[in-house]
This record gives C-alpha cells, structure tokens and sequence, in this order.
C-alpha cells in the first residue's frame, strides 16, 4: 500500500507517553445459585462494572486519568472493544465528546478480540490515543463466569515516557475459538482443548520473532494475556513469566479487548526504568511486543495502579449482580420507563451533557449550571462576548442535600439524588452512584463520573453522575 502524503508518519522511536487504567468499584467472587453447594475450586473473583456502566463509561474513566496538556495532540481517539453500546453507531464519539477533544480529532471504533493488541500498535506507531474497554457478560451459572471481567485501559502515543516499543511481531490465523453473532449478547466458545494448540503455536512463533528483532534472548518480565485460559497457562510457563499476570487475571478476570492493555498497565506500574517486558496477546492468532521501560514511567501512569484499585474494590452479591446485568428479571415500581433523550437537544446542549459545562457571569463572576443567558446569581443577562465556558467534570463538590428515591426504574431498590456545591463555584444535582445510599451525607466530598442513565427506545442516556472523592498521592 502507498503511503500518501497526508498520512500519519511513523514516529523515530514508537512508544507509550501516558497511561492509566480503570477497574470498577465492584467484584465478584462466588457465584453459586444455592448458597448450601460448595464453592467451586480455584476460587476467582471478577471485576464488575456497576449497572450505570459500560465500556464507553469506562473507556472515559481510564482516559480522563491521563491529563490532556493539548486537546488536539493525538491524530485519533480510538476504542477498541467487543461489547460497543452501538453497532452502527460510532461509540468512540460519545467518549470523544466527554473528554472535550477538539473536533479535528478523529474518532474510530476498533472491534472484534484482537483490537485490543491492534489498538496498542497503532498508539505506539502513530502517536493516537486508545481507550480498551469490555464489559464481559455470560449466561447464569457459566462455567467461566467468574473468568470473565470488566475493566478499561488507556493509552497516548506520540512520546517514550512510559515505554519505548522494541519490536512487534504478530501471527494470523483462523480459528473458530470465541464468537458471536449479531443480535447474541452471549459469547460462544469452542472447546479450548482445541483451541489451545492453535493459540500456544500462534503465541510461540510471534514472541520468538518479536525478541529476535529487539536482539534479546530474555526479558526482564513476561505478560501473557488470551481469551483461552489453558494457552494462557501453557505460554507462560514455556515463556517463563513471573506469575504477576495470572494473580491479576484471577482478581479481575479476563477482560476481553482491555485485557492486553490492563496487565501492560499493571506490569508497568510495577517495572523499573531500563527494564524490559514482553508482551504476548494470544487471541485469534497472537502478537507480540517488547518494551524497555521508560525513565518517566511513574510520571507516566494516570490516576491510581491497578493494584490500588484492587485492594479498594467492594465485593458484591451474587443476586445484586444478575440484577444489574439483566440476567434475573426482579419486578420494579409501576412507573413508566424514564423518556428518551432527543437528538436536537443532545447537539444544542452537548456542553452540558457532555463536558457539564456551567457559564460564568460577566458582571459577578459566579457559574450558573446548565449554562444560560441570564445569571443564576445576580440576574444579569450576558453579553454573549466574554461569557466564559467552565467545565465541571474534574471539581469536587459537597453534598448540601439530598433526596433518597424508592421508584427509581433503575435495577437497584433505591437511589441517592444529591445537590451539591462546587468547590470554586456552581451547583450540581445528580444522582449519586458507587456508593450506598445510607452512607450519603451532608458535607461529603463528591466528583463527577460519567455514567449511562438509562436506555429508552434503543436510545442510551449518558450523563454525569457524582461519586464519592478521595484524595490520592497523585491528586486523582
């Protein structure tokens, strides 16, 4: 293929400038429909987003971590994912929106369970910014249903802080493994006695091939990611990974397309500046890549390790769970179901939907939220000239009221609307969201979360929510 003049040049030395990683508040480790059957062995537990999420809500979370110093940096802002919200529609523009991009930069969906390891390529390659997001759901009672997960990754290219790419090598093949077709919301899954073979020969030749271009014999640290859980096992024992990987896949559970990219951002919370990692995606065929860390690698890593996201994690009822991903169908409060948002007032007020943009006053200074003409505070109406956009995505606000609501249509028994104030100035109702309503209070510190409402007529709502703010070492 001819590279055309208006191509993306390949950058001198391809790598990962920032990274972060998002696993949701809640995990999963039994779930046996009788509680008198014993526990199954090999006890796992996985990672589990809440029932106002999915992966366009996660892929936000992991990249609003990494700080955005020019919106218009990166080329394109790709998601990769095999349970996108839309199929036609283009999901990785409702991310774009919530992260305030400029409008010159491009968004593109990446499908299917390779995209994940393509997405880490074309970041590294091209200096593009990536969002891995799955949401992974089975039937009730599946004998992987604690081996899937949920979670989200991201990365920017176009720099080498965090990690310089050596080599890459990849190996295709067809395999009837693990799929689904259209309209299914379950994966299908081929024997992986079968599959397993295919998969550790694909995993074998790629990293051979990838360590011989970076002209190393070893590395410092091996992370084996694959939908099949017995070549995952094989490849790291032949390869001789540390074991690092698997303790974190048995804590969150395989996590689809964010899979490769969870454990590189694990691995690389952990690795020392200089040191080398392989990394080796085993999933309908394989690829291989090696990275030398980079000096700035700490500086690197938005928001908090993956392992600090583990240690805070809150564990959940298997019942709880099926409520929320529509698996048990509990009855709710007769009310009719909550209204679908329209298209004209999505574009007219995109800021506030999408950035929770507020106006500052002219005249007093004070925000008004939504954003008007006419000043919540003092009553001027504005000049249309200097009145200031703010958003309010990455404050923090106290709550000063708040409602507890029993007839919510949401797949939980009650839920928290919150008023609070703004620290710097404005106002916020919201719903209040990882968090028991119980433990709500007057004085709480709250942030924003962009999360999914609800969905109406094959229509999702997204919007923000608040959820509880702690302080961490590194500010998020």
């Amino acid at each position: 293929m001819e590279l055309k003049e208006d191509q993306p040049q390949m950058h001198e030395q391809p790598g990962i400038d920032a990274y972060a990683a998002y696993l949701p508040a809640y995990g999963l480790d039994d779930n046996r429909l009788d509680a008198v059957d014993r526990p199954r062995p090999g006890r796992l537990t996985r990672s589990v987003a809440a029932f106002d999420e999915d992966p366009v809500t996660m892929a936000v979370e992991a990249m609003r971590h990494i700080p955005a110093a020019d919106p218009t940096a990166p080329a394109h802002l790709l998601l990769g994912t095999t349970s996108a919200p839309y199929e036609a529609k283009t999901s990785a523009g409702v991310v774009h929106a919530a992260l305030g991009l400029d409008a010159a930069v491009g968004a593109v969906d990446l499908r299917g369970q390779r995209c994940g390891a393509t997405a880490l390529d074309l970041v590294a390659r091209s200096g593009a910014a990536a969002a891995l997001a799955d949401l992974r759901t089975t039937r009730a009672g599946a004998p992987d249903e604690l081996a899937q997960g949920d979670a989200a990754a991201a990365f920017v290219g176009g720099g080498t802080r965090a990690a310089t790419l050596l080599a890459r090598a990849g190996h295709t093949t067809e395999v009837l493994e693990r799929w689904r077709l259209p309209g299914e919301r379950h994966d299908r899954v081929w024997d992986e006695r079968f599959t397993a073979e295919v998969l550790v020969a694909a995993g074998l030749d790629a990293a051979r091939r990838a360590l011989a271009v970076a002209g190393l014999d070893t590395v410092d640290q091996v992370v084996v990611s694959s939908s099949n859980a017995r070549a995952a096992a094989v490849l790291r024992r032949t390869m001789h990974g540390s074991g690092a990987d698997a303790e974190i896949e048995r804590a969150t559970g395989f996590t689809g397309a964010a899979h490769p990219g969870l454990l590189l951002a694990a691995a690389l919370d952990e690795a020392r500046p200089g040191q080398t990692i392989l990394l080796l995606s085993a999933t309908e065929g394989a690829d291989a890549f090696v990275w030398r860390v980079g000096a700035e690698a700490r500086a690197a890593r938005g928001g908090p390790s993956v392992r600090e996201q583990l240690a805070a994690r809150r564990t959940i009822g298997y019942g709880r769970y099926l409520h929320w991903r529509g698996l048990l169908d509990v009855q709710g409060p007769a009310r009719p179901a909550s209204p679908a948002p329209a298209s004209p007032p999505m574009v007219r007020g995109s800021g506030w939907k999408y950035r929770l943009e507020g106006s500052r006053c002219d005249a007093c200074g004070k925000i008004t939220t939504p954003p008007a003409r006419v000043c919540a505070s003092c009553g001027l109406a504005a000049t249309g000239q200097t009145t200031a956009k703010i958003s309010l995505r990455d404050t923090v606000a106290r709550v000063v009221s708040m409602t507890r609501d029993h007839l919510t249509t949401m797949p939980e028994p009650e839920v928290v609307i919150v008023v609070a104030d703004v620290d710097g100035g404005g106002r916020l109702s919201a719903y209040a969201t990882d968090v028991a309503p119980g433990d709500v209070a007057v004085g709480m510190p709250m942030t924003p979360t962009f999360r999914r409402l609800w969905t109406t007529d094959s229509i999702h709502n997204y919007f923000w929510k608040l959820r509880p703010w702690k302080e961490t070492t590194d500010g998020q």
